[in-house]
């Protein structure tokens, strides 16, 4: 008899492509029928041309149909909008996801950040896990831009947007331009954004009795007045031999100006403390600016049947900051004692000491590089056992230089490090059958990687996975990850900035006051221990077409953490005394908020979603053309490599061993036209957390913030959390909702009347667009109109803001609505035009 058959992949296109068609329907193959009845059959075929090949299956695919349903100007606009499919859920790292392009790694996200939805093709996010392939870290998911082979087009857009509130206009000018060949790609970007300031007058802030009388509220931002812009360009060649060379450029220029209220200070009358507002050198203001300035080269290619890359990226920042601060008054309060001059005048002349402004200036210089070497080690019963070599050498320096009261203060720090590191993945039941057949198909992955610091000596990092596959369609994985992590060198060495009289809530007293915050770095911080698990299902049932459950658990645990300095509660007060100062009357007038170590952090959560999608309107002979539902992604050796031997091509009889599935929605537009039809699609998912604590120090209380504990301004960690996201599109027209809501929570103040209840907040966002060609004659008659698309956004359409009350069920000052969110309602208005 024929045995089963056996598929290689390789550059050829298939050979056997009319073996099945020959034979006419419900044909009988039989010994006697074959010429060679006891050798295999091989079918050669070429893998899809970028697709991410590997046994962990993505958790979600768009096709160009499914990208079109978005209405994303921008390949970021796109990730926005799936960013709850994107995010990493582990609680680690950025949250951002590693971008690769066709399969293949790139330098960053500037490499794909502008590029146009109309010039992909199919897009796949993968879990974590994927990372490791790729010599990345396992904290941040994986997504795959296979972009179309030719396409050209240049596109503006111009967006402007306000709050229903007013008080603040933000508008954005947008152009690109992109060519995509064959061998090449080029995507110039050019962006300019400008945003007016939101004052607390204009958002009602109640302001205490000495703020009343000068109407401070006229003299402080909420929000910034800014001025941005940003300039990307990227060229990308593949050569002759497989050799592929990217590189990358941009700058970003972005100022920001602040206003900090009135200078002040406080006079002694007859014994008596009196506190006032200046009007006379008008408010104090806080200039930001920063520019920055990026490069970055990708080179992949092949060596013999492996697969090698290396990436190397470089990005200065400088950031300059002047805030001003209030000037002398001793010789006012000599006036004063001397009985020349009125305490209460509007004006004090020379006797009032201008404002004083302290200066940093801060450059950040990094230069990252990191080499990858991919393929098959040795060939097991059960398939090819592939490994990933990686190895870098990253920099970085930090110049930082504060003057502050004439007194000048300056750190030079520097970091140099150099990594390895492999990983492994065996397959333990894949290409043979019978033990496929019986359990499913399984394999085992373990990855071990040592870092030299030059500041921080060696760090250790390790991991271990498996995934299971019983049956088509339900995939389990495990992982558990443990590794050594230093703190930023900015977290060690920011310069110290003081900035005075920012709003705070004083839990130890129950009141609103204005302290002077001290930011900036702690050369003292410690090295943090990491360790994770996760567990994960993913089931795609076959009765059911384009929906898909993902499940997953996390528990993280870490020590010696350094983090921001938490919101001074009485537990926080007790544990960092030295960063706290009062008055004798106990008042608070200091904080000092430069980061911080925690002795531990402990955290469980469960988190579970659908993503269901369907077509409708299709018509006959106008279907999307989508794979059959066993079909999968071809095998590759390594990422980014050709598929190995042993491996089927896209469209192929499903066989052991092969990739998992692509998961979410399937299909494209027809062969040449736009697609017909509609698209939904809803996607929704729930979040528990059974654990968040935090550890200080010994002696401390723990801190719960499931249980009245909280290091933010935004109160405790909600013990449920919801987020929802669906869509409609048809015929041009389509609006997508998106939504989040976190239940209520609440901090001990550990004084009656100073415990907050911190409301639950439910945000949802509207975006509604319409695509001109797609309506009829109306580019027919306006021919300026073609390629053009207008689009209506409303973020926060119910205008919900957390409530925070005290025990007496009042607001504290310092959280009013304005100071929580001070834009609230948002609506915008963008025109895009592709020409």
């Amino acid at each position: 008899m024929i045995s089963s058959p056996r598929f290689l992949s390789s550059s050829s296109p298939l050979v056997l492509a009319g073996l099945f068609l020959a034979a006419p329907a419900g044909a009988q193959v039989s010994d006697a029928d074959t010429d060679y009845p006891d050798e295999e059959i091989v079918v050669t075929a070429e893998r899809p041309r970028g697709a991410v090949v590997s046994e962990i299956p993505p958790v979600v695919e768009l096709t160009e149909a499914d990208i079109a349903s978005y209405g994303a100007s921008s390949v970021q606009d796109l990730l926005e909008a799936i960013s709850s499919q994107t995010s990493s859920s582990r609680g680690r790292g950025s949250g951002r996801p590693i971008v690769l392009i066709n399969g293949q790694r790139t330098s960053g996200f500037r490499e794909i950040r502008d590029l146009p939805p109309e010039a992909i093709r199919t897009v796949q996010v993968f879990p974590e896990e994927l990372a490791l392939q790729y010599g990345y870290r396992p904290d941040q998911r994986v997504i795959n831009f296979i972009l179309k082979d030719n396409y050209t087009g240049v596109s503006a857009s111009v967006e402007y947007g306000v709050p229903t509130q007013g008080g603040q206009g933000r508008s954005e000018l947008d152009t690109t331009v992109t060519r995509i060949g064959k061998n090449s790609r080029v995507n110039i970007n050019l962006e300019w954004q400008n945003n007016t300031a939101i004052t607390e007058s204009e958002r009602g802030i109640i302001q205490d009795t000495a703020g009343d009388l000068v109407n401070l509220g006229d003299f402080r931002t909420l929000v910034a007045p800014s001025d941005n812009v940003e300039l990307n360009a990227n060229y990308s060649r593949t050569f002759g031999n497989g050799m592929s060379l990217s590189l990358n450029g941009g700058y970003v220029y972005d100022k920001s100006r602040g206003l900090q209220g009135l200078p002040n200070g406080t006079l002694q009358v007859a014994g008596d403390s009196l506190f006032r507002y200046f009007t006379e050198y008008g408010p104090l203001n806080r200039v930001q600016e920063s520019n920055t300035a990026q490069a970055g080269l990708t080179l992949n290619g092949n060596l013999s049947d492996w697969r090698w890359s290396l990436t190397s990226d470089y990005t200065r920042a400088q950031v300059n900051s002047d805030t001003d601060r209030s000037g002398d008054i001793s010789a006012l309060q000599a006036a004063i004692d001397a009985g020349s001059a009125d305490p209460l005048a509007t004006e004090f002349g020379t006797l009032l000491g201008a404002p004083v402004t302290d200066t940093a200036r801060v450059v950040d210089q990094t230069i990252t590089n990191l080499a990858t070497l991919s393929g098959t080690l040795f060939v097991l019963p059960s398939g090819a056992v592939t490994t990933t070599l990686r190895g870098g050498y990253d920099r970085e320096d930090l110049n930082s230089r504060e003057t502050r009261s004439g007194i000048v203060t300056a750190t030079d720090l520097s970091r140099d490090q150099l990594s390895a590191g492999i990983n492994i993945d065996i397959p333990l039941a894949d290409e043979n059958i019978d033990v496929v057949e019986a359990i499913g198909k399984l394999s085992i992955n373990g990855n071990l990687g040592y870092s030299d610091l030059s500041d921080f000596g060696g760090l250790v990092e390790f991991g271990f996975g498996l995934t299971w596959e019983p049956f088509d369609g339900l995939v389990f994985t495990a992982s558990a990850i443990g590794e050594e992590a230093a703190p930023g060198i900015a977290q060690l060495g920011n310069p110290v900035i003081i900035t005075p009289d920012v709003t705070v809530f004083d839990f130890s007293n129950g009141e609103t006051v204005l302290a002077a915050i001290t930011t900036g770095g702690n050369p003292a911080l410690l090295a943090e221990k990491q360790r994770d698990i996760k567990l994960a299902v993913n089931y795609r049932p076959e009765w059911l077409d384009g929906f898909s459950f993902l499940g997953e658990y996390f528990r993280n645990n870490s020590t010696n953490v350094a983090s921001s300095f938490p919101l001074l509660t009485p537990e926080i007060e007790a544990a960092f005394p030295d960063r706290v100062t009062r008055d004798p009357s106990g008042q608070l007038i200091a904080i000092d908020r430069r980061p911080v170590n925690y002795a531990n952090v402990s955290s469980e959560r469960i988190r579970y979603g659908i993503d269901f999608s369907k077509r409708f309107g299709e018509r006959r002979g106008d279907g999307p053309g989508r794979p059959d539902r066993g079909s999968r992604p071809a095998q590759s050796p390594a990422p980014g490599g050709e598929a190995p031997a042993d491996k089927p091509a896209d469209g192929a009889a499903p066989q052991a061993g092969q990739a998992a599935r692509p998961a979410g929605p399937r299909g494209g537009p027809a062969m040449g036209g736009r697609p017909s039809g509609g698209r939904w699609q809803l996607s929704a998912f729930h979040t528990i957390r059974l654990e968040d604590r935090i550890k200080i120090r010994d002696g401390v209380d723990e801190l719960d913030l499931l249980g009245g504990s909280a290091i933010g301004s935004t109160g405790g960690s909600p013990r449920h959390e919801f987020e929802i996201n669906g869509g409609w599109f048809n015929n041009g027209i389509g609006f997508r909702l998106d939504g989040k809501h976190q239940i209520a929570t609440r901090v001990n103040g550990g004084l009656t009347g100073s415990d907050l209840r911190f409301s639950d907040l439910t945000t949802l966002n509207l975006r509604m667009f319409i695509n001109l060609d797609d309506r009829g004659s109306l580019t027919e008659r306006l021919p300026f109109l073609k390629g053009s698309r207008i689009a209506f956004k409303v973020d926060n359409i119910f205008d919900d803001i957390q409530t925070v009350r005290d025990g007496n069920g009042l607001v504290p000052l310092s959280y009013q609505r304005g100071y929580l969110d001070p834009v609230g309602r948002y609506v915008e208005i963008d025109f895009r035009k592709r020409f």
